[in-house]
């Protein structure tokens, strides 16, 4: 729940809690029982200013942009719609300290705020009750120009995070009666004359992604999120650990790289992201670990579209197991422990082109190229490398991976207990695709199949 809230109606900002006496009294419990509000999502235009205002108590300026006034622009069309309280970011997320004779330890108290309140924001939007939009900036009248511009709603990093369903969602800026018209508004983006429900239609598809049993596609919050700009580059990767759903979201510190922001809270991705991301991100992270750095992500090649293309999923019905020990010298760096997927073993591989490979094990030859538009070629040096997917289908991915070593170690069992297992410790390099899957299957001239069920420990 947010920390402070709008009371449109005294038009003044409380604190969340205060709301209702039941509240206060704690006779209900906040996380089942809350006092419903509204929430404003709109863009931070660059004409924005600080502005002095008794409605937060002159606790911080509140930046506002050019001839927008909050009584006039905001509040009126706000109860207007019927709102009694409001979420209102320059309002309830302390912006800017005042001033040090008014509060010395201003600062601090926003850095410490926003380590717990910037990564929740996307949680405000989801539990308000409706959501008003304004597409070119806090209390602006809505334009049919300037659509491809950084600042514009729909080319911020955080607006991702601050979807409702349309129906739930009133768009600000215009006349009541004109507000689902707009949607039908054409404007120009990278060239082309597009609808506004057409422009938005990627970003709502992405938001009830968010809340299905699967959730997002990393690669298509990626490529969604490359795009967009934000002020602060770890906003993105705030922004991306929201979306994904994570049971743990990192604590905000604006003083940090995205780099560093990345890599110090990828291990709270839930397991079936970063599934996919083995799978299908095509190269090794570029500094050595089986994941890709925050650059190369915001990088992700397009898929080549001649081709069908299946996400990797861990499926829902198979338990995702613990690996408890192994040996030490393969535990000092980021890991993966995937069981019982399908690999091929002691391949060569000769790269005949761009994107174009041959896999050669025994007399057996099989095609495989890459199934991105752009392309690493992988160095083959006459290596031997083994091959493993999720599932053996002709939209699948297959890892090329060097075998590091093969071990023993220990998995935790459903009941409790521990399991002996033997480990393939695989180091990836790269992903390739096959369309020569029966041949896999039943092995060339129906002899034996050359793949079979391994479990791999990716480092």
């Amino acid at each position: 729940m947010p920390r402070r809230i709008w009371d449109i109606k005294s038009n003044r900002v409380v604190e969340f809690r205060m709301l209702h006496a039941e509240v206060l009294s704690m006779a209900v419990d906040l996380q089942q029982s809350y006092p419903p509000f509204w929430a404003v999502t709109h863009s931070w235009t660059s004409d924005m200013r600080p502005v002095e205002t008794s409605v937060n108590q002159h606790l911080w300026p509140v930046p506002l942009p050019k001839r927008v006034d909050l009584e006039r622009n905001l509040r009126k069309e706000l109860l207007a719609l019927g709102a009694d309280y409001v979420w209102l970011d320059v309002l309830c997320l302390r912006q800017s300290a005042a001033a040090p004779q008014r509060s010395p330890d201003g600062i601090k108290i926003k850095q410490d705020e926003w380590k717990l309140d910037v990564p929740t924001i996307g949680n405000i939007y989801r539990t308000g009750t409706h959501v008003v939009r304004y597409f070119n900036g806090l209390g602006k009248p809505f334009s049919k120009d300037g659509w491809d511009d950084d600042r514009h709603w729909l080319r911020r990093a955080w607006t991702l995070q601050e979807i409702r369903k349309e129906k739930t969602t009133f768009n600000g800026g215009v006349p009541y009666h004109d507000g689902n018209i707009i949607l039908d508004t054409k404007g120009n983006i990278a060239g082309k004359v597009v609808t506004l429900r057409t422009a938005i239609g990627p970003i709502l598809r992405l938001a009830e992604d968010a809340d299905s049993p699967s959730g997002c596609k990393v690669y298509e919050l990626a490529k969604e999120m490359a795009r967009r700009y934000a002020s602060n580059p770890t906003d993105k990767v705030a922004g991306m650990f929201y979306l994904l759903r994570t049971t743990e979201l990192p604590t905000y510190d604006e003083e940090i790289s995205e780099e560093t922001a990345w890599k110090q809270c990828f291990h709270v991705l839930p397991y079936r992201q970063k599934i996919e991301i083995l799978f299908d991100f095509p190269y090794r992270g570029a500094t050595e670990q089986w994941f890709p750095i925050w650059e190369q992500l915001m990088t992700w090649p397009d898929r080549d579209p001649s081709y069908e293309h299946t996400t990797a999923e861990w499926p829902q019905s198979r338990k995702i197991l613990e690996l408890i020990h192994l040996g030490r010298d393969v535990t000092s760096t980021p890991s993966l422990f995937v069981p019982g997927i399908w690999a091929i073993t002691h391949v060569l591989l000769r790269n005949l082109s761009n994107r174009a490979y041959e896999v050669k094990r025994g007399d057996t030859l099989l095609g495989f190229y890459s199934p991105y538009l752009s392309h690493e070629a992988i160095e083959t040096d006459y290596r031997q490398f083994t091959l493993a997917t999720l599932e053996v289908e002709q939209t699948s991915n297959w890892l090329v991976c060097e075998e590091l070593s093969s071990q023993f170690g220990k998995y935790r069992c459903e009941n409790g207990r521990s399991n002996n297992i033997k480990l393939r410790v695989l180091k990836k390099v790269g992903v390739l695709r096959t369309d020569d899957i029966s041949t896999l299957v039943t092995g060339p001239q129906n002899s034996v199949p050359v793949i079979k069920k391994i479990d791999a420990f990716f480092m």
